[in-house]
């Protein structure tokens, strides 16, 4: 009876790699899908974050832009 293909450590490097780029992409949809339209994604860096590049990476409106400090109330500067 002929043995089965073993992987390569680099084969499984591989596989494990793809794994995590589609949970952190299934986690990303579950997120965008979760939110109503109403709803600002913001994090330490962006006031506002408008959407995610190919590599995973926020973009938007950061704090520094808007003159503000992370979290700080918009009505405390008005």
């Amino acid at each position: 009876m002929a043995k089965g293909h073993r992987k390569t450590p680099e084969e499984k490097a591989a596989v494990a790699k793809q794994k995590r780029k589609q949970r952190r992409a299934k986690r990303k949809k579950e997120a965008r899908d979760n939110l109503t339209k109403e709803e600002i994604l913001q994090d330490d860096r962006f006031f506002c974050i408008a959407g995610y590049t190919s590599g995973g990476a926020p973009y938007g409106v950061t704090w520094e832009e808007k003159d503000l400090k992370p979290w700080e109330d918009l009505e405390e500067n008005e």
